[in-house]
């Protein structure tokens, strides 16, 4: 089997763009990948781009994606970077869906799969709102649609104004995923700049009025971005103490000392867990990966998309498992995105929910752009084990081309 062809496209996706790779082969199958960088989406596109060509992958095979892997990392060594490998990873991840579709199997399969009996848990994302009662109120919708875990950004933190596309036009933000907040601090303010204890007054009474609607039936997470200093994380820690279950990315990732500093601390209190990882660029990340060896985390974070792919995920998610550290895959993606994570935690034996975004606006893109978009439709927090083979489905390119590319861009003041 040789590869014929590799075309790769942007695909506007409500609030960002998703990029979507398949490589064609002479035997007529053709494997598919979806990953996302937002602000570099068509850098990432030219990227792909460039590997085919500086790879010369057109007349390989395409059924050793571990080979493939070792040629583009190593050609690229010396400026390696996120962009470098989503790039790579979109690549990867098509010849396993590809390998998958030959053979008649799942992708899960072929790393000796599934952990998993008959499905999936996976969580999904709420918008923070801009009142107390208006977040819980997107929980009971959460919660109507079967989620008993979900995520949201820090509420009445993030900036968002407004958000502006390419042609100059604004659009709401609240309906855009979970971070639909208009905040009262500028989101580009480092963690530094960030420490009033009157906003982290605020960002508890939202979760005491959610707690007080929901009780303690639902799993609340959220999601720092990275935002916070050591000191003020700590303060967080404590305030949300029995009204939240996770906090992610409270502090950057590479302080992995304040991450352990922080997590110390929450344990002491009875406080929520602490996870973190998406930023992790394959195994050979050494220094971001300190917060698995070094157990600074509870839960590991790795996304698909920017960690290289298939092959470097299972071998993240060893490096997990011999720390006793769980993984939760980043994933607040598209519809191919949520089959790729899907057959991911089928083949790791840490693995512990999968994100989603969850709402209906990508329920509506899975069955614009999927011919079968019942594959990643979940039910009461699961989604089903696929057992079709590959990634277990398949693009709808009129969908795809209805949706072309928009470039957003995103302001904080």
């Amino acid at each position: 089997m040789k590869i014929t062809e590799i075309d790769v496209r942007l695909v506007d996706a409500n609030f960002r763009n998703l990029i979507i790779t398949q490589i064609h082969t002479n035997k007529g199958i053709t494997g598919a990948s979806e990953v996302v960088t937002k602000r570099f989406d068509d850098a990432t596109m030219h990227a792909v781009r460039n590997l085919t060509e500086n790879i010369a992958l057109v007349g390989k095979d395409p059924r050793q994606p571990a080979l493939h892997f070792e040629r583009m990392y190593r050609d690229n060594q010396w400026t390696i970077g996120t962009i470098a490998v989503t790039a790579i990873s979109a690549i990867e991840m098509a010849m396993w869906d590809i390998k998958g579709k030959e053979i008649g199997r799942p992708i899960y399969e072929l790393f000796g799969g599934p952990t998993f009996e008959d499905k999936i848990p996976v969580y999904c994302h709420v918008p923070g709102g801009s009142s107390p009662t208006e977040f819980a109120d997107n929980i009971t919708s959460a919660r109507q649609r079967g989620y008993r875990v979900m995520k949201t950004t820090l509420p009445v933190y993030y900036g968002q104004v407004k958000r502006v596309s390419h042609d100059g036009s604004e659009y709401e933000a609240s309906g855009a995923a979970y971070s639909g907040t208009k905040g009262k601090v500028d989101g580009s303010q480092n963690e530094h700049q960030w420490i009033s204890s009157q906003i982290i007054e605020e960002i508890i009474e939202y979760f005491q009025y959610a707690r007080q609607i929901h009780g303690k039936n639902i799993e609340l997470w959220v999601d720092c971005h990275a935002r916070l200093s050591s000191a003020t994380a700590i303060k967080l820690v404590h305030g949300l103490k029995g009204l939240v279950d996770l906090i992610e990315e409270p502090v950057p990732p590479e302080d992995i000392r304040g991450l352990q500093i922080l997590k110390q601390a929450s344990y002491a209190c009875g406080g929520p867990k602490i996870a973190a990882g998406e930023r992790t660029a394959t195994i050979y990340d050494r220094n971001m990966l300190q917060m698995v060896t070094k157990q600074a985390i509870d839960i590991f974070q790795p996304d698909l998309g920017n960690s290289g792919g298939f092959g470097q995920f299972h071998e993240l998610a060893g490096l997990a498992a011999m720390n006793n550290v769980a993984l939760a895959p980043h994933n607040p993606n598209g519809p191919l995105s949520v089959a790729q994570g899907l057959q991911a935690m089928a083949f790791i034996r840490n693995g512990h929910i999968l994100e989603t975004v969850g709402n209906q606006q990508e329920t509506q893109l899975a069955e614009e752009i999927l011919k079968n978009p019942q594959v990643i439709q979940s039910q009461d927090g699961y989604i089903n084990l696929p057992t079709t083979p590959g990634l277990g489905v398949e693009l709808n390119l009129a969908g795809i081309l209805d949706r072309p590319f928009k470039r957003y861009y995103q302001t904080t003041r």
